[in-house]
């Protein structure tokens, strides 16, 4: 073998090119497979192994240039907006030649990326000085000297998807990778006691490779030894031999699962700030309305004690003050306590008697039921306890019950129906009334928004609802009303996770 270490200027360059055998020759395999590689590895179109001669630049193997050769004048360093050229060193300080990767969009390849690049560099200086004394025996030997070396997951597939080749990224244990060559995804899979689901998916992209010639890519999530979820990028792409028969099949994987963690957290992000942000628009619109009337009444009768001079005329106006300042209290006290819900992560739940919490609710709003003339009938035994906060469910029954009674149709007593059913591991609290009823269709999107009020009620303000429907999210549930003009309102709350009280 030519001892290439003592080639240290541009006549000894030319000279190894010469004595090797580089210019004017044909493509090979190896350097084809290479070319390939480094494409997948810096995720570019373009890829090429480049030779400077004295006036030109021969391109031994390239992906993306149809042209083998070019002037050397004619080099830019801007014909890409994204170039990296890994230098061939045959000597110490001596560069015959460069692995080059490009593509039409700036980048910044990792540390990772480089070091693999770097790898097939030397690969190709390995390849170059075995062609002289003998020709390489076989293509597995190109694969333990670089693919065991690349940071990624690489497999090797022949034609009917047998494993030729594992490197130690696809697969760590040495057992295992030694027993899968010559085997497939199934056959793999029973061996490791393993569901065949991913060996089907496997099995289908590498025909839809195999078949119609294309590289075919997706994402792949499993469970490494210690039980965490990862999850991959996966490619394949077919390989073919000169006369344009299919060879094998390359595959290798990228594990993502940092950046699907990151992904998937500025979704969730992105999706609070939106609904933080709708939220925030209507608690200011609602505040703008419904705080604006008591304020203008309280200043109006400020004014009006200031003109007036007769102390009991003040006396009448001062007490004209209490009611207006309890229904601005009551407005601010609901807004505030409707924010709270939103940011009360810690809450704690108790096993609550449904009947007991009810009782407390219909206590609290009796003179209104006797006015309404309500006839109650509730039937709690299917579920006659949730495990839910009190302060929720106290809230929920008040906001449904008072609502029903505040939306009472005026051509008939009240009647309001309570109950309860059982759904797997939910429990849904049902609550019917012959009221006004709601327009769905022309209501339908507004039924729980913030400030939504649909008849006409002095003490109507648009917040029982919402803050129904937030205390029910709050604790992973849903709300839902099914509902016609002037027959009534059925509303149902689910609340989960409730095999615990059973």
């Amino acid at each position: 073998m030519i001892n290439l270490r003592s080639l240290n200027n541009e006549d000894d360059r030319l000279a190894a090119l010469h004595v090797l055998e580089i210019l004017d020759t044909g493509v090979d395999e190896e350097f084809d497979n290479i070319v390939k590689l480094a494409s997948i590895i810096a995720d570019v179109p373009v890829s090429t192994i480049s030779f400077v001669d004295r006036d030109r630049i021969w391109y031994k193997s390239a992906l993306g240039i149809a042209r083998r050769e070019t002037p050397r004048t004619t080099i830019q360093d801007d014909a890409y907006p994204f170039l990296i050229a890994t230098p061939i060193i045959v000597s110490k300080n001596l560069v015959i030649g460069h692995l080059c990767v490009a593509g039409p969009v700036a980048k910044v390849l990792n540390p990772e990326q480089n070091k693999g690049l770097a790898l097939l560099a030397q690969q190709i200086v390995t390849l170059l000085q075995m062609r002289l004394p003998v020709i390489n025996n076989s293509i597995k030997e190109f694969y333990e000297s670089i693919l065991n070396n690349i940071p990624t997951d690489i497999v090797v597939f022949d034609a009917e998807h047998k494993y030729l080749f594992a490197n130690p990224g696809a697969i760590k244990n040495k057992e295992f990778r030694e027993y899968i060559i010559g085997k497939d995804d199934f056959e793999y899979a029973a061996y490791r006691n393993r569901d065949t689901e991913q060996a089907r998916a496997r099995r289908a992209s590498f025909l839809e490779v195999k078949n119609f010639g294309k590289t075919v890519g997706w994402e792949e999530s499993m469970a490494n030894p210690e039980g965490k979820m990862l999850t991959f990028l996966r490619r394949m792409f077919p390989v073919h031999d000169e006369q344009g028969n299919f060879m094998m099949v390359i595959g290798y994987g990228i594990d993502i699962t940092e950046r699907k963690g990151l992904e998937e957290k500025q979704s969730k992000i992105m999706g609070q700030l939106a609904v933080q942000n709708t939220q925030l628009v209507d608690f200011c619109n609602v505040v703008s309305h419904n705080l604006r009337g008591p304020l203008i009444n309280m200043a109006m009768l400020a004014e009006f004690i200031q003109d007036a001079e007769d102390p009991e005329e003040q006396k009448v106006l001062v007490s004209k003050l209490d009611p207006v300042i309890d229904n601005l209290k009551g407005t601010f006290n609901e807004l505030v306590e409707s924010i709270q819900i939103k940011q009360d992560s810690s809450i704690e739940s108790d096993v609550l008697n449904l009947s007991a919490c009810l009782q407390e609710t219909l206590d609290a709003l009796n003179e209104e039921i006797l006015r309404a003339k309500a006839n109650i009938s509730v039937d709690f035994e299917e579920a006659p306890a949730i495990i839910y906060p009190q302060k929720y469910l106290a809230s929920i029954f008040y906001n449904l019950i008072s609502n029903a009674i505040k939306y009472q149709h005026p051509e008939r007593g009240l009647s309001l129906n309570l109950s309860t059913a059982v759904l797997e591991d939910k429990v849904v609290l049902t609550v019917k009334d012959n009221g006004l009823g709601i327009d769905l269709v022309k209501h339908k999107d507004n039924i729980f928004k913030i400030g939504k009020v649909f008849h006409r009620h002095p003490d109507a303000k648009g917040l029982g609802l919402y803050m129904t429907k937030t205390q029910v999210e709050a604790m992973g549930g849903r709300i839902w009303v099914e509902s016609l003009p002037d027959r009534g309102s059925t509303f149902s709350v689910e609340f989960v996770n409730q095999n615990a009280n059973r």
